[in-house]
């Protein structure tokens, strides 16, 4: 029996030796079997402060495997400006004997410091590589969708061209992202007719979202803006057909005739006529714009300077600088420091009342005094104070722990404040940020809301010193948070556009020096504190609830200062800046939204305040352990009609900055400072909806209150220098309006004549009286 034992045993140990040699090499066969490739951003092109698409090929000639890409710091690298506090995962399978292709969004200023791209299978690393691409600090991103652009006269005008900093990139129509996020890197686009045929319907949607979070689009020779195309319901002019003009585009090109799109203007401005036909037009839309050229790309050559001056807002005044449009920049993040930091103050973690703590002294003090003093000389037992007192203290010690918020909480305590700007009752733009404790530390697993791209707050997103996991998904994420230590305070921020939020309806007209109109709560929430801004001023609307109506007249006072702080305008100086402010929530996120950044207009804001919690931020595990809380902020720029006879108060146009030499700050009180030794500003009329249709009677420059250490000019543009404004205001009446309006815009120069720094009187403004066609007769 023994001698047949023997054998028997050694075959089953050497069996089982070669099985695990077989599987022990089974993913090195694996691992020799898979390759990968990763192409970042648009062709290779980013921006470090915009979110970056990292597109992973994966060619396996093994068999098929689940596993997962990470992407994480470099191990070797030696810059710690990037320290490794999160790192990104998308789950994996990869099919046997074929290609995939697969993408992780990260931020741009990680793909600068060239992270690794791992493929994992259990614990085995089956391929790496690093990222690399060229990264754009400086000027803006052209994208030209067709060859036949690239092959213009654009090329050449762009190397001739001084100031222009525009960074040009080939992209085929195969290779644009299908997701607005990912155009953020994009400040242009253009395309033609056979580029637009092209696009997907995904990718032309994505290309309207992308144009009212900030981008511009250019239609070349009216690609898809006739009926039924792609653009028709964004065009500022709807294509009907083809016809010959005489080609000089209102003096923009240099040429003979020349075929173009032929059509109606429909929305926004014609920017050019020739014949009769508009050849360039340009509209807003949201932050963005939307630019139509009539004319081919191919058939403007170099002898079109003036179109692509006009594209690009380089265009001087010999140029028709009225043709210009404005453009304005998409950073996502805007605001986040401000909603991460003011979301730590939780009511749920507000400290116990001073008076509580006052009446529980007090009675402590009353007790361990003289009652008990009393209490035990009546009993003749003065020698248990020695015992009473100390006991007394550990009760009053006990209520105080127990009042702690840190006690009260039995799990997780979460807020999250959140700005839903709504841009139409489909589409608004969501920036959240939250912060999360963890009563009994550990770990924890945050969910977010479909279609928002979600990142820890720096330090505090990983505040046990181990990266957080960022899992992504087709259109959901979340962010594994590990290590939690007790009481510790996690902070994570997310930006998206949601669908589907409704909006607030309605119209407001100005009929003299009255603002009227109604309008209708759609958007689901009930609302407090609302209000309209309007330059300077308030119209204060107050509770706002779901589907309920806002009757709107007020009327508009002369005007005599500016505040560029809406949360002082809201909620007075009372306060400000101090976490013991009822309001102090309110007015950080106010004062952290740059969506109307310097140089860009906001119109008339509408804003709102929801309490609740957004649901942009979830803690998964059974909700009985969780508590929520949360403020959401709902703007809109409601759009204001002129209806007869109107005048504008001054501090209704925002002025933006003509140039980079200096500029203008306002502060509160009616204050402002001048940065740099002269500051030029573009007042434009239509910024205030005025345009075609309207007669302007008057501009009016409202006087200085106080001695101010600036002179202030105004451009005339038919001798083409500047003149000057004196001190007591000047009114500009029909006959000489001439001189100074530039289509819709007037130009206006500050220069120091002082050695003054600190804020001084700001100068009022600019008002406008005029008529404008009014359909209630």
């Amino acid at each position: 029996m023994k001698k047949n034992f023997l054998p028997y045993s050694s075959i089953l140990i050497c069996a089982v030796l070669a099985m695990a040699l077989v599987f022990a090499a089974l993913p090195s066969c694996a691992a020799a079997a898979v390759g990968m490739k990763v192409r970042p951003g648009l062709g290779g092109l980013y921006k470090t402060e915009q979110p970056l698409e990292l597109m992973v090929s994966v060619e396996n000639s093994g068999p098929g495997f689940a596993g997962l890409l990470r992407v994480r710091n470099y191990d070797e690298q030696t810059d710690r400006s990037m320290p490794d506090m999160f790192r990104f995962i998308v789950d994996v399978n990869v099919p046997a004997d074929a290609s995939a292709q697969y993408r992780v969004v990260i931020p741009g200023d990680l793909a600068a410091a060239m992270p690794v791209v791992e493929l994992v299978s259990g614990e085995l690393v089956l391929a790496k590589s690093r990222v690399e691409g060229a990264a754009v600090s400086g000027g803006r991103v052209a994208l030209a969708l067709s060859e036949e652009i690239m092959g213009s006269g654009l090329q050449a005008w762009l190397s001739n061209s001084q100031g222009a900093q525009v960074n040009l990139k080939y992209l085929s129509p195969g290779e644009l992202p299908a997701d607005s996020l990912l155009l953020n890197a994009a400040d242009i686009v253009m395309v033609d007719a056979s580029s637009v045929a092209a696009l997907t319907d995904g990718q032309i949607r994505a290309l309207k979202d992308w144009i009212y979070t900030g981008g511009t689009l250019a239609l070349f020779g009216g690609a898809g803006a006739g009926a039924g195309g792609g653009f028709a319901e964004i065009s500022p002019v709807l294509v009907t057909g083809r016809e010959t003009v005489g080609g000089k585009m209102a003096g923009l090109r240099a040429g003979g005739p020349l075929e173009v799109a032929s059509g109606k203007l429909v929305a926004g401005n014609a920017l050019a006529m020739d014949d009769g036909v508009p050849v360039l037009a340009g509209r807003e839309l949201g932050r963005g714009q939307v630019f139509y050229c009539g004319a081919a790309s191919r058939d403007l050559g170099g002898e079109a300077r003036g179109v692509w001056s006009a594209l690009f807002g380089t265009a001087s005044s010999k140029e028709n600088a009225a043709s210009q449009t404005k453009r304005s920049s998409m950073p996502y993040l805007n605001g986040q420091d401000n909603l991460t930091e003011a979301s730590a103050y939780i009511p749920g973690l507000a400290g116990p009342p001073l008076p509580a703590l006052a009446l529980l002294w007090l009675v402590y003090a009353a007790a361990v005094g003289p009652l008990l003093y009393f209490f035990l000389r009546r009993a003749d037992r003065r020698d248990w104070a020695w015992a009473l007192v100390p006991a007394a203290a550990l009760v009053v010690a006990g209520g105080v722990y127990l009042l702690a918020p840190g006690n009260r909480l039995q799990n997780y305590l979460s807020q999250t404040l959140a700005t839903v700007e709504i841009f139409t009752p489909e589409l608004a733009e969501v920036r959240a940020g939250a912060s999360v404790v963890a009563s009994r530390g550990g770990d924890f697993v945050l969910n977010v809301a479909d279609n928002m791209y979600a990142l820890p707050a720096g330090n505090y997103g990983s505040p046990s010193g181990v990266p957080a996991l960022i899992r992504q998904g087709e259109r959901k994420s979340s962010i594994d948070v590990n290590g939690v230590k007790y009481g510790t305070l996690t902070r994570v921020f997310a930006y998206g556009l949601q669908r589907g939020l409704g909006s607030i309806e309605g119209s407001i007209y100005l009929s003299g020096s009255t603002v009227k109109g109604d309008l209708v709560n759609r958007t689901g929430l009930d609302l407090r504190d609302s209000a309209l801004l309007l330059g300077g001023r308030v119209v204060k609307i107050g509770a706002f609830p779901a589907g309920g109506t806002a009757h709107i007249e007020e009327t508009l006072e002369r005007w005599n200062g500016i505040s560029s702080s809406p949360q002082t305008l809201l909620f007075g100086m009372s306060g400000e800046g101090r976490a013991t402010d009822p309001f102090f929530r309110e007015r950080r996120m106010i004062s952290g939204d740059n969506s109307r950044e310097y140089g860009k207009p906001a119109g008339i804001q509408f804003l709102g305040w929801h309490d609740g919690p957004p649901g942009v931020f979830e803690v998964a595990g059974n909700p009985g352990l969780k508590e929520d809380h949360g403020l959401v902020l709902v703007k809109q720029v409601i759009n204001m009609e002129l209806k007869g006879e109107f005048r504008l108060p001054a501090g209704s146009i925002v002025p933006y900055s003509a140039g980079s030499n200096g500029r203008i700050e306002y502060g509160a009180e009616g204050k402002m400072t001048m940065i740099g030794k002269s500051a030029e500003l573009i007042y434009d009329l239509r910024d205030a909806t005025i345009g075609p249709g309207c007669r302007i009677d008057a501009l009016d420059f409202q006087s200085v209150q106080g001695q101010v250490p600036y002179s202030l000019e105004i451009y005339n543009r038919q001798q083409d220098k500047w003149e000057p404004l004196p001190g007591e205001g000047r009114r500009i009446a029909a006959d000489e309006l001439s001189r100074y309006l530039d289509g819709y815009q007037v130009k206006v120069k500050f220069t120091r004549v002082g050695e003054i720094y600190e804020p001084y009187p700001a100068w009022p403004g600019l008002a406008v009286e005029g008529v404008c066609p009014d359909d209630r007769v």
